[in-house]
């Protein structure tokens, strides 16, 4: 009996690393050396396997709000930072793509997961870059993202 008992607890823990965490998002702001502000939302679900690597998607609003752009981005933890890419499929016009970074000497947290978790209580910032653009960019995050981890 006590076997069975251990396989079905090593079965639920399996069950539950497999599924993953719930999904974080709020909004994004960047900025232009030229002084130029985009603003758009933000997504992401990461997995229990790996809380150093997130995938998510993004979206540019013009000043009525409305979806101009819709894009997915990826990040990987490097050293002390986070690195990632961007591509962009826009509606009109062509692809866009590029990196971003982020380095917090203050953040304590250990995973991509917790940086972006961290987002609903303050903003995170980082720079961007894309065909001889760049500039800064702001995540923050809603204030129910989260919860109970």
């Amino acid at each position: 009996m006590k076997v069975l008992s251990l396989i079905l607890v090593l079965i639920g823990y399996c069950a539950l690393a497999q599924e993953p965490l719930p999904e974080l998002g709020g909004c994004w702001t960047a900025s232009l050396a030229s002084g130029q502000i985009f603003r758009g939302t933000w997504s992401t679900q990461t997995s229990r396997q790996n809380l150093n690597a997130a995938r998510g998607s993004w979206t540019l609003l013009n000043e009525a709000g409305e979806i101009v752009l819709k894009g997915t981005w990826s990040a990987q933890k490097m050293g002390e930072g986070w690195q990632g890419t961007w591509t962009s499929r826009a509606l009109k016009g062509a692809p866009l793509s590029g990196t971003w970074n982020a380095d917090l000497p203050s953040f304590n947290g250990k995973t991509i997961h917790a940086m972006l978790e961290r987002t609903a209580e303050r903003e995170v910032a980082g720079f961007w870059r894309t065909r001889g653009y760049q500039g800064n960019w702001w995540l923050k995050g809603s204030p129910s993202q989260g919860r109970g981890q």
